[in-house]
């Protein structure tokens, strides 16, 4: 009995001072993240959704809420595994001043300061997949995350070992875009790109 998960990015989000929003609360999504979740929600319209289900931060509940208005669901049950990277250090300092590092929320300088680990990113959100599949056996969900805790899901169900490179391969997940994740019993047998 194969389970389909739909691991998806949050839409765009409302940010005018360029910041690392992190896990800083507010930050909704922008008007165009609010046509991005639409076009997503329509795309998956013929999915028969027994659940949807987000990280509790603004952005991904916004878009599950728009995704699930296209499947009559009203409950988005929130878990705290699919939450953004934890970087403590980092949030709320300004973009432009971090691009020059790649992005990289796992350099020991911001492990040092609170950071979050791959394979803690990893170990959590693989825990919520794997109680998720066995809970809604044979069924197909929708899960809203964010781009890291995808990308290392994406890997690491690929067979792929954890490294910053490999998280930062193209294509990275772009907003409300995600991965199609099939389970046979609780193992995965597939895992592909959101045709969007």
């Amino acid at each position: 009995m194969r389970t389909i998960v739909y691991l998806c990015r949050h839409g765009e989000v409302h940010n005018p001072n360029q910041v690392i929003y992190g896990r800083l609360s507010g930050f909704p999504l922008s008007k165009r993240g609010e046509e991005e979740a639409h076009r997503l929600g329509k795309h998956l319209s013929s999915k028969k959704l027994a659940a949807i289900y987000a990280s509790p931060l603004t952005r991904p509940r916004q878009t599950a809420a728009i995704v699930a208005s296209y499947h009559g669901l009203s409950d988005i049950l929130a878990d705290e595994r699919l939450l953004e990277v934890n970087s403590p250090a980092l949030e709320g300092k300004l973009i432009r001043l971090f691009e020059d590092q790649e992005w990289n929320f796992y350099a020991h300088e911001y492990i040092d300061k609170g950071g979050e680990r791959l394979r803690d990113i990893w170990k959590r959100i693989n825990h919520f997949l794997q109680e998720a599949v066995k809970k809604h056996k044979g069924q197909e969900i929708a899960v809203f995350s964010h781009g890291d805790p995808i990308m290392i899901a994406r890997a690491k169900y690929r067979g792929r070992r954890l490294s910053f490179s490999m998280i930062r391969e193209k294509p990275y997940v772009g907003t409300a875009r995600g991965i199609k994740l099939e389970f046979e019993e609780d193992v995965i047998v597939d895992v592909s790109d959101l045709p969007i």
